[in-house]
């Protein structure tokens, strides 16, 4: 019985290699010229990152005992909003360096990375990209004055709504002071008109104190950074190593495949001889 010939021994595979390893040599130091010339023509990537709290408002409700206030804006909106091209203003554009290409708004809603922290109802993480780290960290700041004076615009008419109804708030009680006072004068101090005036004098102090607290806590709950922005020294693109790798292994690859289809090429025209 004849062994089958579509069968490929370790011995054949050990005879190819041999056969080619000069191929798949000089294809693999192409692909590491090629991976080096990528390199050195590809300009650095560099990373800067910050977190970023929500501007906050404090609560009206008196059921709301939560002395943080509560989001001007959630995160997700955020998020949401500068994906928007047109939320980045002429500035911001320019302190992130693109102020000369076209489309730059487009560019610049693609490049920067928003996501929202975990665990953290009032917190996002920014990260921004330059080809230097000081270019990376003016635009993180650009983009961090932009959300900062956006909703700074978002909460002032809530803030001036408050000095309204706080300057209200306070007639009322001076009204409500005066008639128990009147009260008090003509021995009437039990009547339903004089309780229920007690009653709104008590509900006007506590609803002053809390509009009073949203008003002047106001500056005290803007947007600000967690910390400082960071910009790292170390480029974060091209990742050399796997560039390097990749032309490597991509050169050996393409080697190998350039000596199967030269055994393959070669062969029928051996054994076409050897029939001659």
């Amino acid at each position: 019985m004849q062994p089958d010939q579509s069968e490929i021994s370790l011995i054949d595979i050990l005879r190819f290699l041999k056969s080619a390893w000069k191929a798949i040599a000089i294809f693999g130091f192409i692909g590491i010229a090629l991976s080096i010339t990528y390199l050195a023509i590809t300009p650095n990537q560099y990373e800067a990152s910050v977190q970023i709290t929500m501007a906050q408002i404090g609560a009206t409700n008196n059921n709301n005992n939560n002395p943080l206030g509560v989001n001007i804006e959630e995160p997700a909106l955020l998020i949401s909003r500068l994906s928007s091209p047109t939320s980045f203003t002429p500035e911001v554009i320019a302190d992130c360096g693109l102020q000369d290409q076209a489309n730059a708004s487009v560019s610049l809603s693609k490049s920067i990375k928003l996501t929202p922290a975990k665990g953290v109802a009032s917190l996002v993480e920014l990260k921004t990209f330059g080809p230097t780290p000081q270019a990376a960290q003016d635009c993180a700041l650009g983009i961090f004055d932009l959300i900062k004076t956006t909703q700074a615009q978002i909460v002032a008419p809530y803030i001036e709504q408050a000095k309204v109804k706080l300057a209200d708030d306070k007639d009322r009680l001076q009204k409500a002071k005066e008639l128990v006072a009147r009260s008090d004068k003509s021995g009437s101090a039990m009547s339903a008109s004089y309780l229920s005036t007690r009653d709104e004098i008590r509900y006007l102090l506590d609803d002053i104190t809390a509009l009073k607290n949203m008003v002047t806590s106001n500056q005290n709950r803007a947007t600000r950074m967690v910390a400082p922005i960071y910009a790292g020294d170390a480029p974060i693109a091209p990742k050399k190593r796997m560039v390097l790798a990749a032309g490597l292994f991509g050169g050996l690859f393409l080697g190998l495949l350039i000596a199967l289809a030269r055994q393959k090429v070669l062969k029928p025209k051996s054994a076409s001889g050897g029939v001659l």
